[in-house]
């Protein structure tokens, strides 16, 4: 298969299981097959169920389940039309699995170890001067007059969400969108175990050096540092809590 084969472009070899899932299936193919751009627009659902072969119930069924996942999107006076984006596609699927698997803030945090190390060292070799001042601006707002505490966590998330464009990697920006909820549990659990906030804007502060002068190696230590001291604080706050219940006993 060529390299520059794009996923559009394999078959799919899927077994159907359902009628839903097959008329499913056939409107992916479908939107291959015409090439639908982000925003073109659907046949009605008559004329779908005839070009498919099956009941406009169906098809309305499938359109359905396709506008719930995000991939569809109904416009008053405009029909069905192709979602104009891909970022909540993953939303629903991601936020049911952390409520199944409802993992502990240490899971959390070396699943964004494991995907924003390396986001940072693509960003650092791949950002562009609008990227550099999207990323600073964030960082102004840490610096802000409210710095530390509740007021971090927004321009904190900020500053990842910012990083993680710069990457230019849009899969797996997607994928950090989707774990934002996670994220933003991982960053408040942290919160009180941070003794140094003027030591915790510095290590983003060298994470964003790094990244400007486009040193993939150093931007993806400096974020490496940033989860691994996170980490332990969280540790130690866990032993002084530990240690607390211990002496009340």
């Amino acid at each position: 298969m060529p390299r520059n084969t794009t996923f559009a472009q394999i078959p799919n070899k899927k077994n159907k299981i359902t009628v839903s899932e097959d008329v499913i299936e056939q409107i992916k193919a479908l939107v291959k097959k015409a090439g639908y751009l982000p925003g073109a627009r659907l046949p009605s659902e008559r004329d779908l169920a005839q070009q498919l072969g099956v009941s406009r119930s169906s098809v309305r069924h499938a359109l359905s389940a396709l506008t719930q996942a995000g991939v569809l999107k109904t416009r008053q006076g405009a029909g069905t039309v192709v979602s104009g984006s891909s970022e909540n596609l993953l939303r629903a699927p991601f936020e049911f699995l952390m409520l199944m698997e409802n993992p502990s803030v240490y899971d959390l945090y070396e699943v964004r170890e494991l995907i924003e190390v390396h986001l940072a060292g693509r960003a650092a070799e791949r950002r562009t001067e609008l990227d550099l001042a999207a990323i600073a601006e964030t960082l102004q707002e840490m610096r802000g007059p409210e710095t530390g505490g509740e007021y971090t966590t927004a321009p904190d998330m900020a500053f990842h969400a910012a990083l993680s464009a710069a990457a230019h990697m849009p899969i797996l920006e997607r994928i950090l969108v989707c774990l934002q909820d996670g994220i933003r549990t991982c960053m408040v659990s942290a919160l009180p175990a941070v003794w140094d906030w003027k030591a915790s804007f510095s290590i983003h502060e060298n994470i964003y050096d790094a990244i400007r002068q486009q040193s993939a190696t150093d931007a993806r230590r400096a974020m490496l540092i940033h989860m691994a001291v996170a980490i332990e604080e969280l540790r130690r706050l866990d032993r002084t809590e530990a240690e607390r219940e211990i002496r009340g006993h």
